[in-house]
């Protein structure tokens, strides 16, 4: 646990090693490595967080399991102060950088680090630029070939699809009126 506001005037820095973090769902970092230092800063505190993890997850188009290497580095002000936060963004020294609100008088490191890994973790992630996903009726991927299902352009229109096409059809638009 870092105290935030009661630091030594050089900073503390704090390295780990994680073996496995669980995400949400099915996802999981793997082999994390990290480094947190944290430097009072009037009143504030500058937070730097570095690390590397192996993310393992599943594609979001095909379900194709996946393993992808994570490498985090972010710097931010950590304050209570209520005005500084609300700006969202604080320069120091030469570095314009993200304010979040540090309410607490104890900071835990790894939950820290687990944070920033998944904001760095990939939103959609997929197995190949152009998967092309699982086929909606049988589930196949079709990354591996196609399959014997009747593609939806080929299907033969429904009774109301049929009813409906020729309502539209039936109706003259006069953009003039």
């Amino acid at each position: 646990m870092i105290n935030p506001y009661k630091l030594p005037p050089e900073g503390l820095r704090l390295n780990g090693t994680t073996e496995r973090v669980a995400l949400e769902g099915d996802v999981s970092l793997h082999d994390l490595t990290w480094s947190v230092f944290a430097l009072a800063s009037d009143g504030d505190v500058f937070l730097e967080v570095k690390g590397q993890a192996l993310w393992q997850g599943a594609c979001s188009r095909c379900l194709a399991p996946l393993d992808r290497p994570l490498v985090v580095e972010s710097q931010f002000l950590g304050s209570r102060d209520a005005d500084l936060v609300g700006r969202g963004a604080h320069t120091l020294g030469s570095q314009d950088l993200d304010v979040v609100f540090l309410p607490e008088d104890n900071l835990d490191e790894a939950e820290l680090v687990r944070e920033q890994f998944e904001l760095q973790a990939p939103m959609h992630p997929l197995c190949v630029e152009d998967c092309k996903g699982l086929c909606p009726s049988c589930g196949k991927n079709w990354n591996k070939g196609s399959c014997q299902c009747q593609p939806e352009a080929d299907r033969v229109p429904s009774a109301l699809n049929k009813a409906l096409a020729k309502a539209l059809a039936g109706i003259k638009l006069d953009p003039e009126s």
